[in-house]
C-alpha cells in the first residue's frame, strides 16, 4: 500500500467524522462540479412501479452520506430508506431532512447485519461506496433483504455506482488515480464474482457523463440464492 492510498483513507475517514459539514463541498470539488449528476445516474437503474398496483418501490439506500441521493428519491415520491453507520453523516442528513420537512427511516447500523426482515426491498443502491461494499457478508445481506423472484416479477436489484471513474484527460486520469482509479480485469472480475457468489445475475457498464466514465454495478437476485442456504 503506498503513501497515496494510506492518504486517502485517512481523508475519507476524516469525511465521514469530524469534517462531516465540507463533505458536499469536498465532492463538488473532486468531480469538478458533477457530483449530482454522477450519483443521479442510479435512479435510471431503479425499477418501476409495479403496473398492476401502482406501488413505488421500496428503496433502501446503503451508506448515504449526506443524505442528498436519499432526499431526491423520496422527493420523487419512492419509498426510501436510509442506512448509515457514521454519527456524524446522520446529524448532517437529519439537519437536511428537518429543513426540507422530510420524514425519512435513516437506520444506524453495519451493513454486514442490517436491521431489516428478508425480502423488504425492491432494490438497494450505494453510489461511490467504501469496500465495505465488496465485502461478501455485504453481498448476502443485500441478497437476503431483496426481493426474491416470482413467475411474475424478477429479483430485487442491486445497483452500486461509481466504483471507478475513468477520465479522458490523461493528466486527470492520473490524478483520478489517488481517488478512484481506473479499473483493470481482475477487478472487474472480482465484483462479478462475488456478486455472483451471493446469488446476483451481474450487468457491469460504464456510463458517460461529460468527459468521464463512471462504473455502474447491477446486481439482480436471482431465485436459487437463498433456498440453498
Amino acid at each position: 500500500m503506498n503513501w497515496a492510498v494510506i492518504l486517502y483513507a485517512w481523508a475519507c475517514e476524516r469525511l465521514y467524522k469530524e469534517f462531516a459539514w465540507s463533505y458536499d463541498g469536498v465532492s463538488w470539488l473532486v468531480s469538478l462540479g458533477r457530483w449530482a449528476s454522477w450519483r443521479r445516474m442510479a435512479l435510471t437503474h431503479l425499477p418501476t412501479p409495479d403496473p398492476t398496483t401502482r406501488l413505488s418501490p421500496r428503496i433502501l439506500e446503503l451508506g448515504f452520506g449526506t443524505g442528498e441521493l436519499l432526499i431526491e428519491m423520496a422527493q420523487r415520491q419512492l419509498i426510501v430508506c436510509g442506512l448509515e453507520l457514521a454519527a456524524p453523516m446522520q446529524r448532517v442528513t437529519q439537519r437536511k431532512l428537518a429543513r426540507r420537512q422530510l420524514v425519512i427511516p435513516c437506520v444506524r447500523a453495519l451493513a454486514q447485519a442490517m436491521p431489516f426482515s428478508g425480502d423488504s426491498f425492491d432494490a438497494i443502491v450505494a453510489t461511490f461506496p467504501a469496500p465495505y461494499i465488496l465485502q461478501p457478508a455485504t453481498l448476502q445481506e443485500c441478497a437476503r433483504l431483496l426481493r426474491t423472484p416470482t413467475q411474475y416479477q424478477p429479483g430485487g436489484r442491486l445497483v452500486i455506482v461509481g466504483l471507478w471513474v475513468d477520465w479522458e484527460s490523461p493528466l486527470l486520469r492520473r490524478l483520478a488515480g489517488v481517488f478512484y482509479g481506473t479499473p483493470n480485469l481482475s477487478f472487474i472480475q472480482q465484483v462479478e464474482t462475488r456478486l455472483e457468489a451471493a446469488g446476483f445475475a451481474v450487468t457491469i457498464q460504464e456510463q458517460r457523463d461529460r468527459h468521464v466514465c463512471v462504473g455502474i454495478v447491477v446486481g439482480e437476485k436471482i431465485a436459487h440464492r437463498l433456498s440453498t442456504g
